[in-house]
């Protein structure tokens, strides 16, 4: 049995309309809700995305049980389909807390987080690079890689046309 443990993720960017029946779909399998509440089956899962469209925001779907704090299928397809998300798994047990940003059909960064969704930085790598020979000028410059992610996720808006993540 998997160990289970609250997740949220959140979608925004560009969807194509023709991928929205199977989104929708993809979404409510995973068994989400609305601010930690009740599942939600996918006329629920369609109106929030559609009024996030639009209002201008994102939608954001939790899960207090998601298996290792992560939606596995749902975030493969949506990077297989170009669609952006953030997700914050909590830590439990031995795990410890993370967070994934996808944007487009790259591979998703994902970095350790509190369980607030704040991203961390192990103190042993940034120990690792100051110890370093290199000059002061490289080792920022190394540092600023251990902290980068991708921009601030944007908007949901439904498109008739292929997005600019899409073939």
């Amino acid at each position: 049995m998997s160990d289970r443990f609250p997740a949220e993720i959140t979608i925004g960017g560009t969807i194509p309309r023709r991928l929205l029946d199977e989104l929708v779909g993809m979404i409510a399998s995973e068994g989400v809700s609305l601010d930690w509440q009740y599942s939600l089956d996918t006329t629920a899962v369609q109106a929030a995305i559609e009024t996030a469209a639009s209002k201008g925001q994102t939608v954001q779907f939790t899960d207090d049980e998601a298996c290792f704090g992560q939606f596995e299928d749902l975030e493969q397809w949506l990077t297989s389909h170009g669609i952006d998300f953030d997700r914050h798994g909590d830590a439990r047990y031995e795990y410890d807390g993370e967070n994934a940003y996808g944007r487009g059909r790259k591979r998703p960064v994902i970095v350790d987080a509190d369980q607030s969704g704040k991203d961390l930085v192990r103190a042993e790598e940034v120990r690792k690079i100051l110890a370093s020979q290199a000059p002061t000028d490289r080792k920022l410059v190394q540092i600023a890689k251990l902290t980068a992610v991708p921009p601030t996720l944007t908007p949901i808006v439904l498109t008739d046309r292929k997005g600019k993540n899409h073939d």
